[in-house]
């Protein structure tokens, strides 16, 4: 496993000239982690969605005019 300090020592090795790039790919690394996680985090809310209808909703649908109360 690396650790923070390898990390630093071979950060203080990148000539002054590069460190904007070195910054702008760590902010880009943080960026998209971040990302993943809201990802994570909405499967998460996702799986909380409970739908409230007649238990026979599922077997009896076409009887049920979905169309017209869709977003109701």
């Amino acid at each position: 496993m690396v650790t923070r300090e390898e990390i630093v020592a071979e950060i203080e090795r990148v000539p002054e000239e590069r460190l904007e790039e070195l910054y702008r790919i760590i902010r880009d690394f943080e960026t998209e982690r971040k990302e993943a996680d809201s990802d994570l985090s909405a499967m998460a809310r996702l799986r909380q969605i409970r739908i409230s209808a007649s238990p026979d909703f599922a077997a009896k649908a076409q009887l049920y005019d979905v169309e017209r109360r869709n977003g109701e």
